[in-house]
């Protein structure tokens, strides 16, 4: 019998804060973050949303495209897609730093292919139950598992599918985390898979933003917490680190507490730090204020408001 747990889904556009939000609220004897902190295999093409629901529409061609690329030949059902990820590139492969990353690092492969049986047994009769075991499972399943009620995962595009893994899993949290769209965006120029040009990094962030927005159009309010690096980091850390809290309806720990001040001191977070990491600030700040405005005509909410 597989434990209750609930997932806090923490996502945003990328370089806002996930892997923050994970490391605090990891040091509470009630959440429990995976090693790695994304998993990948939820949101992925092929992954357990697409496994579980179906594939969203026009998105199934181009999805089983990418996946005949890399297995080499058309994958036979979806579960072949699924089940080729997890024993590949979400098992073993190497993060934005060069390291070996993936599903290995916690999890044993005696395990993950017990819970790949199991999985593939029960998709015909209830394919959301069987998605949402396998899931349960593999929590269940890492080294240091302690019973933790709530486990949180950081992968970016967890707001933008916020409605599908709500679909999924009701009970879900989602954290929102919002960054400015400046820093966020000039933080992307210095990654491998991030735009190389100022400009185009902007858009970048207001394509994810809009993309955010609509992940999270039918999440009822109660369920997402909307959350800023800055406010929890620099303008207001008490109130922040209360609404955290507060969410997830934890009592303060005295671990948590360390960490939030010890390992995530105001001056981590350099508000404008952004006008040193772009070659000519004066058109990237002009091109943030165009998206934003572009954001906000359409009713979207930017953020710092």
């Amino acid at each position: 019998m597989i434990a209750p747990v609930t997932p806090i889904m923490a996502g945003g556009t990328g370089r806002s804060g996930t892997t923050v939000i994970a490391g605090l609220l990891n040091r509470h004897p009630e959440v429990r973050a995976s090693w790695p902190r994304e998993v990948k295999f939820v949101n992925k093409d092929g992954g357990l949303l697409d496994l579980t629901l179906g594939i969203a529409g026009h998105q199934e061609k181009l999805t089983f495209s990418k996946l005949a690329q890399k297995v080499g030949h058309p994958p036979r059902s979806s579960f072949a897609a699924f089940d080729f990820g997890m024993r590949n590139s979400w098992w073993l492969r190497t993060n934005r730093m060069g390291r070996a990353s993936g599903l290995h690092l916690s999890w044993d492969e005696v395990g993950r292919d017990r819970l790949l049986a199991e999985l593939s047994a029960g998709l015909a009769a209830d394919p959301i139950q069987a998605g949402r075991d396998f899931l349960a499972g593999m929590i269940q399943s890492q080294l240091g598992h302690a019973g933790e009620p709530w486990w949180i995962d950081t992968s970016p595009p967890n707001i933008a599918n916020a409605a599908r893994f709500h679909r999924f899993w009701p009970e879900a949290r989602f954290i929102w985390m919002v960054r400015d769209g400046r820093s966020t965006a000039a933080s992307v120029l210095g990654e491998r898979w991030g735009p190389s040009d100022p400009v185009e990094a902007i858009n970048w962030w207001a394509a994810r933003m809009r993309r955010a927005h609509a992940g999270l159009r039918l999440v009822p309010a109660e369920a997402v917490l909307v959350l800023s690096l800055e406010d929890l980091v620099v303008l207001d850390r008490e109130a922040s680190y209360q609404r955290v809290l507060d969410f997830l309806s934890l009592e303060d720990y005295p671990a948590m507490r360390e960490f939030f001040v010890n390992s995530m001191p105001a001056e981590r977070v350099a508000l404008d730090k952004w006008r040193a990491r772009v070659p000519d600030p004066v058109p990237f700040a002009d091109a943030y204020q165009v998206a934003a405005a572009a954001l906000r005509s359409d009713g979207l909410e930017v953020f710092p408001r």
